[in-house]
């Protein structure tokens, strides 16, 4: 067995630790997004918006359907602000609350100490120009989770003791965003500036900027940090003044207000998601030595991936395996990007870049060149087929379903435990008494099983779940069992120094809140 080593984390562990805990938190807002694009679309004057009719004395217009999805892109800072404070505080109603007060205060001090320029009507209002917008969101749903991790159990004098606990969060936040306010009033403008000027030169790059940005995203879903660079691109690049008089920013956010000049940094996506990596999974079924296993998995996901664009279930399936595919993968999706704005293929989606927010915003009137991106979709189906064709064989890489010697595993590691064959079970990884866990479900099962190949609760100093993936900051890593995680369904393991990641699919989220409540519950019990 090996020993649990005392010493703390590195600066820089610390650092991407938060900035991975940051990434997963803005899951939880960037996830309202469909529904708003959803009824945003269908508002429009060229879908629903268009009919209306005539019931007594009232003219009822389906327009409001557009308008009640705008109230959400419109309030996106604030959604921002409390889904960052309830993913980073563990799902405290507290933090949330905080976050909201947190945010009505800064927006407040902000506008009044930035620029104000003159209205029609002679009064002066802040400078439209001169926002922070989701970032002022990430900014006080961050600030207001760290308050809530450091006073929500403070005690103070009996004279004051109401405020104590948990009430006094909002307090502190709002009076710290009252100081921040203040000071980003003053020193945003300038920032703004340079952001405004990064902004401009990655546009200023055309093709080759949208292709860096395809590369880096594709390149960082290992770590899960991708998530905060497409906050930047979708909510931050660019501006756009809608008819009403809004600005706007970000491609995605401009896309849906109708600005003609969005959707390059998001067309090579359909391409990729719908096409590319859909017959990435043929290429690794046709040189499959088992390929009913792997179509077993991958087929599934080839599916989810054309109609929904969620990739990871293929990405994960041969990342770990065969990372050389994931790099050829991470540059080809690049290539499609920058392929796509050299055509002038311009497109947006709410949720990912699959069939169904193709359909939806086909005949948008700012999308351009739809056929031509199925055209160029097809393109690049054979082009992903015969890439990882040669490089599967030529190298021979061990994609799912390539035979158990790649793996350590039995040859149906990869499919859901429902569809496997009898577990293999080595020393490290015995078989489970099924007497002692007869009475608790099967997650349950699971998460002691994952908890005690991680080194036991011992081992772990924080757990958290994202969609695909659990994300550790262990004490000793080298006390992870990585076979018997493999054998439980993990598909991988990321290890950065103190920081693991597991892959353990869909149902990582249940797990990490099976194996919270398991290490409550022995703490408990000691």
């Amino acid at each position: 067995m090996n020993s649990i080593s005392t010493s703390t984390a590195s600066p820089g562990d610390r650092v991407l630790g938060a900035l991975q805990t940051l990434g997963r938190s803005l899951m939880l807002p960037i996830a309202v997004l469909p529904a708003a694009a959803l009824l945003l679309r269908l508002g429009q004057t060229d879908m629903l918006g268009q009919f209306h009719w005539h019931f007594i004395n009232w003219e009822i217009h389906l327009d409001w359907i557009g308008k009640a999805g705008d109230a959400i892109f419109s309030n996106l800072p604030l959604i921002f602000a409390i889904g960052i404070a309830i993913g980073l505080s563990g799902g405290e109603g507290t933090a949330a609350l905080a976050a909201v007060v947190g945010f009505l205060v800064f927006t407040a001090v902000f506008n009044n100490i930035i620029p104000q320029i003159k209205a029609a009507d002679g009064t002066l209002k802040p400078d439209p120009n001169i926002t922070m917008d989701v970032l002022s969101g990430i900014l006080m749903g961050l600030v207001a989770a760290g308050l809530y991790k450091k006073y929500h159990d403070i005690r103070l004098p009996d004279y004051l003791g109401f405020f104590g606990g948990r009430r006094f969060v909002p307090i502190i936040t709002a009076l710290t965003a009252l100081v921040l306010g203040l000071i980003f009033g003053i020193i945003w403008p300038p920032i703004g500036q340079v952001i405004n000027a990064i902004g401009s030169g990655i546009v200023s790059l055309g093709p080759f900027g949208a292709g860096i940005y395809g590369f880096l995203n594709r390149l960082l879903i290992p770590t899960g940090l991708h998530h905060v660079l497409n906050s930047y691109f979708w909510f931050e690049l660019g501006s756009y003044k809608g008819a009403d008089g809004t600005v706007v920013h970000g491609d995605l956010h401009r896309y849906f207000a109708g600005d003609p000049s969005s959707g390059n940094y998001m067309a090579g996506f359909f391409v990729m998601m719908m096409f590319g990596l859909p017959a990435a999974c043929l290429a690794m079924i046709r040189h499959a030595k088992f390929p009913k296993v792997a179509a077993g998995i991958l087929l599934s996901a080839a599916i989810a991936s054309f109609l929904t664009g969620i990739t990871e279930p293929i990405e994960f399936a041969f990342l770990f395996v065969a990372p050389l595919l994931f790099v050829v993968h991470a540059l080809l999706t690049g290539t499609a990007l920058a392929v796509c704005y050299l055509l002038n293929i311009k497109i947006g989606f709410g949720f990912s870049a699959g069939l169904i927010d193709l359909l939806l915003n086909f005949n948008k009137s700012n999308t351009s060149n739809p056929w031509l991106l199925i055209l160029v979709g097809l393109v690049y189906a054979v082009i992903y087929y015969f890439v990882f064709s040669f490089f599967i064989t030529r190298f021979n890489l061990a994609t799912p379903g390539r035979g158990e010697d790649s793996t350590g595993m039995a040859a149906d590691w990869i499919l859901p435990e429902s569809q496997r064959g009898p577990a293999k079970r080595t020393k490290e990884s015995p078989a489970v008494d099924t007497a002692a866990t007869a009475e608790e479900d099967k997650d349950t099962v699971l998460a002691r099983e994952v908890l005690d190949a991680l080194g036991g609760k011992a081992n772990i100093e924080s757990l958290e779940g994202c969609i695909t993936r659990l994300r550790i900051f262990a004490k000793d890593p080298d006390a992870i069992d990585e076979a018997r995680l493999k054998s439980l369904g993990s598909s991988g393991v990321i290890k950065k120094g103190k920081i693991v990641q597991v892959v353990m699919g869909t149902q990582s989220d249940r797990i990490a809140s099976r194996i919270n409540s398991l290490r409550k519950q022995d703490t408990i019990d000691v």
